[in-house]
């Protein structure tokens, strides 16, 4: 079962990550986040102000990809499939429906983790840089060369294997500037502004930046979870539209079901306050924000409650799976 289940996820992981809509998502995703910094240098605050406000919207450009790849990636996989009659070629051998489903969100989730990894990349080096508040701040040169040659290697070695060996290019691109980035990123780690030789841990060292991607991946987990049961039943927009509202209803849960349940009132609030996935724990921007501390005990606890309520979604999808007529 194990083989069979390794052979769904990295079959899956190989044609989501071929999909067109993947890599136009990873770089639109990507760039608008090496922006960031030209963005939120009209803010007109302080530097750290504005450091923070690069990190903010970092954070939620992640959450977006997260949301879009997810649902993208999943009706590939699954709906595309089940409307071509396609997975009766692997339904009706010897793999059973379960596997099948947890292969799917297994390659689903690992082409959105490489995604999800690649524009973690990008926001760490853009904060590194930081926003240019005055005429006499001067760019961060190691930032800007490390991260210029990893992407001019990556093209390079992209278009001459897709001239000579015929690979596919985005993919290849893909497998270039992710390895290339976090060789940059390391670099830049190593000297400052104005390259002198500095610790490694002199910039992220408090963990706290590092502390909120992993939280908010964790909720991205529980979106590819909704993701894939969703396009057991439905079509690329509806499962699109219905993953949004899981996410903003996510958001919404303390306000308009944790207060009345918390109250004492209506049976209904404290069942649908501990049914819906409350979003609000993956969310750390405002605490970056107001430089609170983000404990490590409160990542793992973020972490193991993603993975438990990940695997209740996907038992849904496996019960609604089960009834699906793909003949």
């Amino acid at each position: 079962m194990f083989g069979k289940l390794v052979a769904i996820a990295g079959n899956t992981l190989r044609e989501t990550v071929r999909q067109p809509i993947y890599a136009v998502l990873m770089w639109v995703m990507g760039f608008w986040v090496a922006l960031t910094p030209a963005v939120a240098g009209f803010t007109l605050g302080n530097r750290e102000g504005d450091t923070k406000m690069v990190q903010d919207i970092g954070l939620t450009t992640l959450l977006l990809y997260g949301l879009l790849a997810s649902v993208f990636g999943a009706a590939g996989a699954i709906s595309r499939e089940i409307e071509s009659h396609t997975v009766l070629t692997v339904v009706s051998k010897p793999v059973s429906r379960p596997v099948f489903l947890l292969g799917k969100y297994l390659g689903v989730g690992g082409a959105v983790s490489l995604g999800y990894y690649f524009l973690c990349l990008v926001l760490f080096l853009a904060t590194r840089h930081g926003v240019l508040s005055t005429a006499s701040d001067k760019p961060d040169q190691p930032v800007l060369l490390f991260g210029a040659l990893a992407l001019l290697i990556s093209l390079l070695a992209a278009a001459f294997g897709n001239f000579v060996y015929g690979w596919y290019f985005p993919t290849a691109l893909m497998a270039w500037v992710v390895p290339l980035g976090t060789l940059a990123l390391v670099g830049v780690l190593f000297f400052s502004r104005t390259w002198q030789f500095q610790s490694p841990t002199t910039d992220f060292g408090d963990m706290q930046l590092i502390y909120a991607v992993t939280m908010t991946f964790c909720g991205v987990l529980i979106l590819t979870a909704f993701a894939v049961t969703l396009a057991t039943r439905f079509g690329q927009i509806l499962t699109l539209l219905l993953c949004a509202a899981v996410y903003v209803l996510g958001l919404l849960a303390d306000y308009y079901l944790g207060r009345p349940a918390a109250a004492g009132e209506a049976w209904f609030y404290k069942l649908a306050y501990a049914i819906v996935p409350n979003f609000q724990f993956f969310w750390v921007g405002d605490a970056l924000t107001q430089e609170q501390i983000i404990p490590a005990a409160q990542v793992g606890q973020v972490a193991a409650y993603a993975g438990l309520y990940s695997l209740g979604v996907l038992g849904v999808g496996t019960a609604l799976f089960e009834t699906r007529e793909v003949g």
